[in-house]
């Protein structure tokens, strides 16, 4: 009888967190630009924000999928 199992390391989603980091580097970046510096790049900043809700998104389908 088998116990409580574990996924295999080729089996796990790291996209999630991984995307959640860089894209959370690249809006703060943007948000500098866009407050701070005064040089408005609203492409971009709904860019980076867009991957930011994906990689949110993407933790939570893994985490409620279950």
């Amino acid at each position: 009888m088998k116990t409580a199992t574990t996924k295999k390391f080729s089996e796990r989603n790291y996209f999630g967190p991984i995307s959640i980091f860089i894209s959370a580097i690249g809006l703060g970046y943007a948000f500098v630009n866009q407050y701070v510096y005064d040089k408005p790049n609203s492409e971009m900043l709904l860019m980076w924000s867009c991957l930011f809700l994906a990689g949110v998104f993407s933790v939570l389908r893994t985490k409620y999928s279950k």
